[in-house]
């Protein structure tokens, strides 16, 4: 979501604006080699962490995290951004020089179930209520397409209702043709995973609190030099209809 940041920042006439929120905590998990039941993140201290590529919102997200949950700075640990995002978790698995590394789902159930990691700990429950996905479109757009958007709004908040109200397994087997080249268990695992931690949103609503939020972990990761006005991003307009 930082572009909108960016480009509102920079002064980009006709901006990007937020006008739906998807998800409101960090999809990724924290994957140990070994089980660490009474994980802490000050366990961090001393170790080599894959954390995605610099300036990215996992990479900014888990800083963030490990700085505030964790009590530790950065020089307290190898923090290695020099990984391509997605060549991490093969870098994880075939060298044993690295202890730890970030993934979303269906990856980090596909790294359990095939004995390379363990989830250890939930980066969204550790950094809170972030906007980490939002639905946005040029402010035009938005004023001259307002009924489409509720529309949309309205499907995808049934859709999250339908998960909410039904087996995983079900609802793994209404979306596995998105998924060809994977299997029903792998694919409740991960709404299962992402359902315990709280990632989606069923209200589209996006809060000021937690868009400050986000504000507050890209400026510690010192990839934000001025924040935006709450107002000059966020259109609650047609969000708020079906709050």
């Amino acid at each position: 979501m930082g572009i909108r940041f960016y480009t509102h920042v920079e002064g980009m006439r006709d901006h990007p604006m937020i006008f739906g929120q998807l998800t409101f905590k960090d999809g990724s998990f924290l994957i140990a080699r070994e089980a660490m039941p009474d994980f802490c993140w000050s366990d961090l201290r001393g170790k080599h962490v894959l954390a995605g590529r610099a300036g990215g919102m996992p990479a900014m997200t888990l800083q963030y995290v490990i700085e505030n949950e964790g009590g530790l700075s950065l020089d307290e640990l190898n923090f290695d951004t020099s990984v391509a995002f997605n060549l991490m978790v093969g870098a994880f698995e075939g060298d044993n020089r690295f202890d730890f590394v970030t993934a979303f789902e269906p990856v980090a159930s596909d790294m359990v179930r095939r004995g390379t990691g363990h989830i250890v700990a939930s980066v969204g429950v550790g950094s809170g209520l972030v906007p980490y996905t939002a639905f946005s479109a040029h402010q035009s757009y938005i004023n001259d397409n307002s009924d489409m958007l509720y529309d949309f709004l309205a499907a995808i908040q049934r859709g999250y209702d339908f998960i909410q109200n039904n087996d995983a397994l079900l609802v793994a087997e209404l979306i596995s043709p998105l998924f060809p080249a994977m299997d029903l268990e792998l694919l409740a695992a991960a709404i299962d995973n992402y359902s315990a931690i709280g990632a989606w949103n069923r209200n589209p609503v996006m809060t000021e609190s937690s868009f400050n939020k986000l504000q507050d972990i890209m400026q510690n990761a010192g990839h934000l030099d001025s924040r935006a006005a709450f107002n000059n991003i966020v259109d609650n307009s047609i969000a708020a209809r079906l709050a």
